[in-house]
């Protein structure tokens, strides 16, 4: 049986997993020198330079992820089908998939915390995400989501985003199968891992994991880390090859 996790929780690790790896797949398409790649100014100036792309990337990744929080798969094309034929904008979709105000109203709080950072050249450490995300409010019912469809939900979220950045500014989504973690390499893996690593953390775990004592050239066991057992690296792995063979569909 697989465990819970609060839906406010899940829906905030799933926005800033698509600001992190969206931006840092730009990031790696157009910066080469390493120790520039996460400057505030590099940040800040490809943030603004892909301002505009923003906000249609995370509609277009984000609406599934957050309507399968909320609906049974099969209902979810149907959903998608209704709000176009009404006519719809993006912002109307995406408060449908969110289910109720309360937790469209969360996820607007958690874009803009996030984009706002992206706009002041930072990035949220795990740290502070686990402190501030939106939380359930008093009287709310207490909601949760499986634990295996939440880490699908946000594996998928990480690799759609990343190569969706790669992508931006007319870069093919190139792909690597000369390491292994679950088969699925883009070419700069280390970066994918790191992005996986902390969504993984954010998502799973209720603090920020120090990896001071991990041995660094040992994935594995730096994700065993965050995912806590050994069912969780499973479906993370498991999913992370099914995005990839969509991935390279496109």
């Amino acid at each position: 049986m697989t465990e819970k996790i609060d839906k406010y929780k899940v829906q905030a690790a799933l926005v800033r997993s698509f600001f992190d790896a969206f931006s840092h797949g730009v990031i790696e398409s157009q910066v080469e020198d390493r120790k520039e790649k996460t400057t505030p100014q590099s940040v800040k100036k490809l943030m603004l330079e892909h301002y505009e792309h923003i906000a249609p990337a995370f509609f277009d990744i984000m609406f599934f992820p957050l309507a399968a929080m909320n609906y049974k798969y099969e209902d979810i094309a149907a959903l998608a089908r209704e709000a176009q034929q009404r006519g719809d904008d993006m912002m109307a979709l995406v408060r449908t998939a969110c289910g109720d105000e309360a937790y469209y109203n969360a996820m607007v709080e958690e874009y803009k915390r996030n984009f706002s950072m992206l706009l002041a050249g930072k990035y949220l450490s795990n740290a502070d995400h686990l402190e501030g995300y939106v939380r359930k409010a008093k009287e709310e019912t207490e909601a949760s989501v499986d634990s295996d469809r939440a880490i699908e939900l946000t594996v998928r979220v990480v690799m759609f985003a990343y190569v969706r950045g790669l992508r931006q500014t007319g870069e093919g989504a190139r792909f690597d199968r000369s390491a292994h973690l679950g088969q699925v390499h883009p070419l700069r893996g280390a970066t994918l891992f790191r992005l996986m690593l902390d969504a993984m953390n954010i998502l799973l775990l209720d603090e920020a994991v120090d990896f001071a004592d991990a041995e660094a050239a040992d994935l594995a066991s730096l994700f065993l880390k965050v995912c806590q057992t050994q069912h969780n690296f499973t479906v993370m792995t498991n999913e992370m090859d099914r995005t990839y063979s969509e991935l390279m569909k496109e």
